[in-house]
């Protein structure tokens, strides 16, 4: 019964059907995302459980379809799981009848798969316990404990020309002041050139609801990103060797 069960779950029968449900779902969130986007936006900047709070609860019939989405991942996400590992068990159980290159060649498509998972829970890490804050630029910040800092110095250039940029804000540099009672550092913050402190990311952006010339500061904390970094660069290896072999083995079939 459960090796019956298990069989089904890793159909690509399932698969095909499970990409069909979720390509449904998206079309269904973008209509919502268009059309409530006061509800939708702030999830850019709050963790899954605190923008629920704020704005999910009193709206559940304009995020149903985000529950649906995630039992669709889940599912897709357990099914992929058990066809890599019936592939890769069937693989192993053979892997007398090969040669090392080409088990690797066969073996390769499910590690990529693995690759995705990997990425995928570094996704879901971040959306439940990342950081995410925008403040904007005072001489003392709001950033999250225990770091606190302050603003020492502020320097901005405007663009001379062409003329139609002439007068609009070109680069901006922040000194700051960072300190956690045990250490203090100093730090230069400016556009495109952002720094880390204490597993946390510092950015520099334009504040579009200030007037002109305002900035903010945006500070991340990222848990999952090391999962999808390494989930990333393994799969771009694997690519890389896939792929050149990939022809070679063909032809000699």
């Amino acid at each position: 019964m459960l090796q019956r069960i298990w069989t089904m779950c890793g159909s690509v029968n399932v698969t095909f059907c499970l990409l069909l449900l979720v390509s449904f779902n998206l079309a269904i969130a973008s209509f919502y995302v268009k059309c409530y986007p006061h509800i939708f936006r702030p999830l850019n900047n709050l963790l899954l459980q605190d923008w629920f709070r704020l704005y999910g609860q009193n709206n559940p019939d304009k995020i149903w379809w985000l529950w649906t989405m995630f039992v669709l991942l889940l599912a897709l996400g357990f099914n992929t799981g058990i066809c890599t590992l019936d592939r890769m068990q069937n693989l192993l159980a053979r892997r007398h009848t090969m040669d090392m290159r080409g088990f690797l060649l066969k073996i390769t498509p499910s590690l990529v798969h693995i690759c995705f998972l990997i990425m995928l829970s570094g996704h879901l890490i971040s959306m439940i316990s990342g950081f995410n804050k925008r403040i904007p630029v005072s001489p003392v910040l709001e950033t999250p404990p225990p770091i606190q800092a302050q603003v020492l110095d502020q320097r901005c250039d405007y663009f001379r020309s062409p003329e139609l940029l002439k007068g609009h804000l070109d680069q901006c540099m922040l000194s700051l002041k960072l300190y956690t009672g045990k250490e203090e550092v100093v730090k230069q913050l400016s556009f495109l050139n952002p720094f880390t402190y204490q597993g946390f990311s510092f950015h520099l952006s334009r504040d579009k609801k200030a007037k002109e010339g305002g900035l903010q500061i945006i500070i991340r904390r990222d848990p999952g990103l090391k999962l999808i970094l390494f989930g990333f660069a393994l799969l771009v290896l694997l690519m890389f060797w896939y792929f050149p072999k990939l022809p070679k083995d063909t032809k000699g079939d």
